[in-house]
């Protein structure tokens, strides 16, 4: 009780206001934000796509929270004028107006990546706005560890409010029969995260620099929590590391591609433990931290290599995507901190935050930002199979050519799909004798979903290369082949039973089995390899699924079909069944069939 001894209500009040004009434009970020999320959680999913500004408004507020922080923080450090911080303030919503326009109105995943990296980067430059004097490292490291305890200490009071109150609105429910609808529990949280846990936040930030440069405070638990988890952790993964890179050598073989991962997350532990402990380094006792601090990056530029060279393989193989191209941006950062921290003098641990920042700012934002870069390589490995393949002639595609590989058909099928799925075909204009824009607005967008749409622009892009679409199973190396109904992924059909008695709508794996009973009469349904059976009391129909995968394929692979081409009817002496496929998903391997799911509409009239 000691703690809130001599707290009271006019205190807490006061604490408030002052943290409001501390930061207004952050809080007014955050409840911006936080009312767009409360009247999403409102609306249907129909709803919410026909109001898209909401969302594009919840990713503002997050950016203008931490853009308004970190403006704030230069205010306090440099002791700003009020004309000068209504200037800056006015600079910041003119910045988010302008990201608001630039925002397309769906999200898609690069303009989610963008946005993540934009995140990052303002919040590692809040992390050293007011610490740009480079002697100013003690003040650098007490204002984070500030910042990281206050987060800490925020997530806790704010799960401790949301318990209490959630059982009370329990409470409510059971003890007075309140009709409480169940979509509070999440809007309560929302409130809770987006309000209180940010003003709880801002009112412990500290900003008064040369009151954290004479600070020397250091908690007992952080150096137990580095001395006795973190660099365990380190050193397990860098026994790892290292035995792999003595196979490696070894077998004189190419790394693994997932062991990029594992070097990131140990250079990752590894440079979080060096920031814990750095105030602490040079003190007496501590002579293992000095020497960790000196051997650690000389242990992580062998593995840097072996990063490299992980990524590398993947890359040549396969070119650029953004996700590699993260990797790539992080390998280099790594490069170069690992380099600075080995052959510089003065080693200010604020070198990392900010060359971060930078690689953030470069791969969002730069002429070789992650999307052109990506987007370049991509197209440039899709030329270059198409010249390979003789379908690209003199610079034009010839769709008359002579058979293609099969695995360099399954990589042009994988990069004409990543392209339409991630940057459309803008790229390709002027490879084709017609018009590639005409032919692509004969797709049907509204009327089809989303995926529908990308995988007809896909095969159609595909059918003017001359080529179907096909991918490699590598481990059977056989051909995967994934048929659709066009209205089963668009929207819910209705469906005319007409003379039919029962409708069962029914999903098959391999070698699966349903026992139905439809009024008096058992129904039997198994799939045995590619034959589909319906069991009935005096007779059994069948249908053999191969000569419907080979029809289909005919036409093109993987792709949307239409109610017609996927209905088919079984006649017998006591019923007849109609079935609609609704999807059809297996592996092909020479002659050899592997059906791996099936989804029916079964239509059954019993005679």
């Amino acid at each position: 009780m000691g703690l809130f001894k001599h707290l009271s209500l006019q205190q807490l009040w006061q604490s408030a206001s002052q943290t409001y004009l501390r930061f207004p434009l952050v809080l007014l970020s955050a409840l911006t934000g936080t009312v767009t999320l409360l009247i999403l959680t409102e609306l249907n999913n129909k709803l919410q796509e026909q109001y898209p500004w909401l969302i594009k408004l919840v990713l503002i507020s997050a950016i203008g929270l931490i853009l308004f922080f970190t403006l704030e923080l230069l205010v306090c450090r440099y002791k700003l004028s009020k004309k000068t911080r209504f200037i800056l303030w006015l600079s910041g919503l003119v910045f988010l107006a302008l990201y608001f326009t630039l925002l397309p109105k769906e999200m898609e995943f690069p303009h989610i990546i963008r946005f993540l990296a934009t995140l990052l980067m303002f919040h590692l430059m809040a992390s050293y706005a007011m610490f740009l004097n480079l002697r100013q490292e003690n003040a650098f490291w007490q204002f984070n560890k500030a910042l990281f305890l206050r987060i800490l200490t925020s997530v806790l009071y704010s799960g401790v409010l949301y318990i209490g109150l959630v059982v009370a609105i329990v409470a409510l429910d059971q003890l007075f029969s309140v009709d409480i609808d169940d979509n509070i529990y999440f809007q309560l949280w929302i409130v809770i995260v987006g309000v209180f846990n940010t003003w709880f936040f801002l009112a412990g930030v500290p900003t008064d620099v040369e009151d954290l440069e004479q600070t020397h405070t250091y908690p007992k638990g952080l150096k137990v929590f580095t001395q006795f988890v973190l660099l365990p952790l380190v050193t397990v993964y860098l026994l790892i590391l290292y035995a792999y890179f003595g196979k490696i050598i070894m077998q004189w073989e190419w790394p693994e591609g997932w062991v990029s991962i594992l070097v990131l997350c140990f250079s990752i532990a590894g440079i979080l433990s060096l920031l814990l402990i750095h105030p602490i380094r040079n003190e007496e006792g501590n002579t293992w931290i000095r020497s960790f601090s000196k051997w650690f990056y000389r242990a992580l530029f062998p593995l840097i290599i072996l990063f490299a060279l992980a990524i590398w393989r993947r890359v040549s193989e396969y070119g650029i995507t953004e996700e590699r191209y993260v990797v790539l941006a992080l390998a280099f950062w790594l490069l170069i901190t690992v380099l600075y921290f080995l052959f510089s003098r003065k080693k200010n641990i604020k070198f990392i935050p900010v060359t971060l920042s930078f690689i953030a700012l470069i791969a969002a934002f730069s002429p070789v930002n992650m999307f052109v870069i990506s987007e370049w390589s991509q197209v440039s490995r899709l030329r270059n199979l198409l010249q390979e393949q003789d379908i690209m002639v003199d610079g034009k595609v010839d769709p008359s050519h002579g058979p293609v590989e099969k695995e360099a058909l399954a990589e042009i099928s994988a990069i004409t799909e990543y392209l339409s799925e991630y940057h459309g075909f803008d790229a390709l204009e002027g490879w084709f004798a017609t018009d590639l824009h005409a032919a692509l607005d004969t797709v049907d967008e509204e009327n089809s979903s989303k995926w529908s749409a990308r995988m007809e622009k896909r095969d159609l892009v595909l059918d003017m290369f001359g080529v179907e679409y096909t991918t490699i199973d590598k481990r059977s190396s056989g051909t995967y082949y994934n048929f659709m109904l066009q209205e089963y992924d668009a929207k819910p059909e209705v469906y005319a039973v007409g003379e039919y008695d029962y409708v069962v709508e029914v999903l098959f794996r391999e070698d699966e089995r349903h026992e139905l009973k439809l009024g008096n009469m058992p129904l039997i349904m198994s799939l045995e390899e590619h034959v589909v059976s319906f069991q009935l009391e005096q007779e059994t129909l069948q249908l053999d699924l191969i000569p419907i995968i080979k029809k289909l394929n005919k036409k093109k692979g993987d792709s949307i079909r239409s109610r017609t081409e996927m209905t088919y009817t079984l006649k017998g002496k006591t019923a007849k069944i109609q079935l609609i496929i609704q999807e059809l998903y297996g592996n092909q391997k020479d002659n050899e069939y592997d059906t791996g799911s099936l989804g029916l509409l079964v239509l059954v009239d019993e005679h």
